[in-house]
């Protein structure tokens, strides 16, 4: 395990795949300096959850494909993704990917569905 804290990843634990993700990763990054907490302990009442957040030990914050590549800088494998991200148009087609699966993920009795991917 790192001494080093990198920061918090913070996750919809009332998300089937947002946790099935969480576990998948969870050795990962817990490696690398992160703790996973679930994102609905930062959130307003009422307010949902839609995208996943990583919180930095400097204080940075990021949501959605933002998070997503900022954590890529840690593993290897991240490495092509944060490439593709400097392609021009690649992160405003990252963000759109990421907007697309959030819409759409399977969640527990559709509770965390966006209002325009329950129609």
């Amino acid at each position: 395990m790192s001494a080093l804290i990198h920061g918090w990843i913070l996750y919809d634990a009332e998300c089937r795949m947002c946790r099935a993700m969480m576990r998948r990763f969870e050795k990962i990054f817990r490696s690398r300096g992160f703790a996973f907490a679930p994102l609905q302990t930062e959130l307003q009442p009422g307010e949902r959850p839609n995208e996943m957040r990583v919180r930095s030990a400097d204080g940075r914050h990021f949501g959605g494909a933002d998070a997503v590549l900022y954590l890529a800088r840690f593993v290897w494998w991240g490495r092509p993704l944060r490439w593709f991200a400097k392609v021009p148009g690649g992160k405003t087609l990252l963000h759109r990917i990421y907007r697309e699966i959030a819409s759409r993920r399977s969640c527990d009795s559709g509770a965390c569905l966006l209002p325009e991917a329950r129609t």
